[in-house]
């Protein structure tokens, strides 16, 4: 019964000071509304974690040409140190492998179409770019085997590249367009793939056979990189080791020569996606905290102030009977109150928030309970840190000097 009688002392108090307590409310409100909205940004973050992973494929792997930093992943300078040759070996020799897909790479590439131009990256592939990358036409279509063999002028757009070249014509397919100094036919649209793993635009992109690629683009006898399809996920480790020794042999190098290629696996995707992440949300966090703690101090400020103004109340409850615990319990019931109603309207702030940022931004972000869960139990830790002292010192008045006062 104390219990109930601390609570609607509380609550008659706070409804008495109603701006004092809107005062003490706002920065819990902007606080759990910054929490809620950062927990759903990391949320979102693990999802675009993922789904950055699902692009990159969770049974595959990527050998760059050359090692360590001046791998063609990094956009290094390009090296000789791949070829066609070797691609063929690791799609005959070993097992585990479903099929690979050769590529040539040219960065910053001038196109054109009539008045309209733009820089890009043109991507010498195959026909089996399909199967390993799970990455086809939206319009007309892709390369084939009569492209390979014949050294066609035909060209795949990426969406970035249509709607730069193309504006809002509905299909492409059969103008001609210039890549450098050539002439190519458009053959297609590509799916849009939106962001890699690396934060780049992979839509962005101009796909050409890669034997057209090699002989009229860049004119080089060696490719950029292979990507490999695996047969089953679990064969990714053991694959890996199989292309590592397999090329290596292939290269003729000793045992104190480092790689000349460099292979990528969905775990080292994984990692470095997670790390752009992990940046932005620890910067989000860092924010969100500074605002609960500066609502704490607020309320707690706000309190002691109260705890001087209201001395010949308190000093009154004490001579009527009540307990220094009664005044204790009723100050530090307030603070949690304010905090957790501030917490719930900082939570409706939040979803609020997110609802704006999805439709004004491209940021993948995700409510869950967890975020809710989170929001409340920050309040009411806040209420009670803040409450404390000024409970406390409530708690401590003399009655006799609280009445003559």
């Amino acid at each position: 019964m104390k219990k109930d009688r601390n609570i609607k002392a509380a609550v008659k108090s706070l409804l008495h000071y109603k701006f004092r307590t809107f005062l003490m409310m706002i920065g819990v409100v902007i606080g759990i509304a910054a929490l809620t909205m950062v927990v759903s940004a990391g949320l979102g973050s693990q999802k675009r974690v993922i789904d950055r992973v699902k692009k990159f494929g969770l049974q595959s792997i990527i050998v760059w040409a050359g090692g360590g930093v001046t791998s063609q992943s990094t956009g290094g300078t390009p090296t000789n140190t791949l070829t066609l040759a070797d691609a063929e070996a690791v799609k005959q020799e070993i097992p585990s492998v479903g099929s690979v897909a050769p590529i040539g790479r040219k960065s910053g590439v001038e196109i054109k179409y009539q008045d309209k131009s733009a820089t890009t990256n043109v991507w010498g592939t195959t026909p089996s770019w399909v199967a390993a990358w799970d990455w086809d036409v939206t319009e007309g279509d892709f390369i084939d085997e009569e492209d390979m063999t014949s050294l066609n002028r035909v060209c795949i757009l990426g969406t970035t590249v249509y709607k730069a070249l193309f504006d809002s014509l509905a299909n492409p397919v059969g103008a001609r367009i210039m890549i450098g100094s050539v002439p190519f036919e458009v053959k297609g649209v590509m799916q849009s793939k939106g962001t890699s793993p690396r934060g780049g635009d992979m839509d962005n992109r101009i796909f050409v056979p890669l034997s057209t690629f090699m002989k009229r683009v860049d004119n080089v006898d060696y490719i950029s990189a292979i990507k490999v399809l695996l047969n089953t996920p679990g064969d990714v480790d053991k694959t890996v080791s199989q292309v590592n020794a397999l090329l290596r042999n292939r290269h003729q190098l000793s045992a104190g020569q480092p790689d000349d290629f460099n292979i990528v696996t969905p775990t080292e995707i994984t990692k470095v996606a997670k790390k752009v992440a992990g940046t932005f949300n620890i910067l989000l966090i860092i924010v969100s905290g500074i605002a609960l703690i500066a609502g704490g101090v607020v309320i707690a400020n706000i309190m002691l102030l109260s705890v001087n103004e209201r001395r010949r109340e308190i000093g009154l409850r004490l001579a009527v009977g009540a307990q220094p615990s009664d005044i204790h319990r009723q100050f530090l019931m307030e603070a949690v109150i304010v905090t957790l109603v501030g917490g719930v309207a900082g939570l409706l702030l939040g979803a609020l928030g997110i609802e704006l940022m999805r439709q004004f931004s491209k940021m993948p972000l995700v409510i869950s309970w967890a975020s809710v869960a989170l929001g409340l139990v920050f309040s009411g830790v806040v209420g009670i840190v803040a409450g404390y002292q000024p409970a406390k010192r409530a708690a401590s008045v003399q009655p006799v000097e609280a009445l003559r006062g």
